[in-house]
């Protein structure tokens, strides 16, 4: 009896210790042009199959986090960024109200990134279409 429920602690042990490392957490801060950018979104697509997105919100100071839908972290792996820059305001006619957008010109690198298990700092440089 003893040792069985040693097996059983020891698998439970194990399932949870895997547990904490299935998930990483994605911050960093967004430039472009040699400026911090101040608005728009990061989305973070999969590379591999059965993988969630995960995006996040550019805050003032340039600084983003991601998140992914129904749990805070980023599955490990391969990943192609994509910028989305914040929406231009318009009016009733879909005339332009305001100066546009200053980042809508720009784009995120084309070369995939790598998120491993943990914490991970991506900085992003957009880059001029």
């Amino acid at each position: 009896m003893k040792s069985w429920t040693m097996g059983i602690i020891g698998v439970l042990a194990l399932t949870a210790l895997a547990g904490c490392n299935s998930n990483a957490s994605v911050t960093g801060m967004v430039t472009a042009g040699g400026e911090t950018v101040d608005g728009g979104s990061i989305v973070f697509r999969p590379l591999a199959e059965g993988v969630k997105p995960a995006i996040g919100k550019i805050n003032a100071d340039g600084g983003y986090s991601l998140v992914t839908a129904g749990n805070g972290g980023v599955q490990p792996g391969e990943y192609q960024v994509m910028y989305m820059p914040p929406d231009q305001k318009e009016d009733e006619a879909g005339r332009a109200l305001g100066p546009p957008v200053k980042w809508r010109k720009f784009r995120a690198p084309s070369s995939p990134v790598s998120v491993d298990s943990g914490e991970n700092d991506i900085p992003i440089t957009l880059e001029k279409t």
